[in-house]
């Protein structure tokens, strides 16, 4: 009876981990509504690190993001994330949210301050553990290096592209994967 019990438990947690998707995570709002990712199934979306410094060479980053929300506003849903790694802070989280709120639409989800590399170990948030692990995502082995890196997920919860900080929001490539 107990071999079966330990059967049907192992057989229950790799089931629940081959299940893992993009839509069995959430994130935490800067105004701190919790957003369950599965209700963006059949969207594509695409996660972006944000900047933490306020300049204007990193306003023309945020206007090229509100930019790109309204030019796939039916189609795309963009999350936006300050990383703890880059520099955010929960005292620094007021004067950041006002920033970006001034820059980017509220159709744009920007999430509290997330730990998004694996360097973080326990820390990272199961999102970006999801985005950076090919065993969970099938597809990529990465990290997240910057400001500026992007993942997109297709419609059907598939991970398709990362792109890192060098490749600018308007730029063909980002353009040519989200048509």
């Amino acid at each position: 009876m107990s071999k079966l019990i330990l059967f049907i438990g192992c057989f229950i947690l790799s089931s629940w981990y081959c299940t893992e998707s993009i839509y069995s995570h959430s994130v935490t709002t800067i105004e701190g509504i919790t957003k369950p990712l599965n209700l963006y199934q059949g969207k594509k979306i695409l996660i972006f690190t944000l900047p933490i410094e306020q300049n204007s060479g990193n306003d023309s980053i945020l206007f090229s993001l509100d930019s790109l929300r309204m030019a796939f506003e039916s189609s795309l849903i963009i999350i936006a994330v300050p990383a703890y790694e880059d520099g955010f802070t929960i005292n620094a989280k007021e004067n950041l949210k006002q920033w970006y709120r001034s820059k980017l639409s509220m159709d744009i989800i920007v999430t509290e301050g997330l730990y998004t590399r694996k360097s973080s170990t326990n820390n990272q948030h199961p999102l970006f553990r999801w985005l950076t692990e090919k065993s969970r995502n099938d597809h990529f082995e990465t990290d997240v290096y910057a400001p500026g890196d992007k993942f997109i997920v297709w419609i059907n919860g598939e991970l398709i592209a990362v792109l890192g900080a060098q490749t600018r929001i308007g730029s063909s490539v980002v353009n040519e994967i989200l048509q």
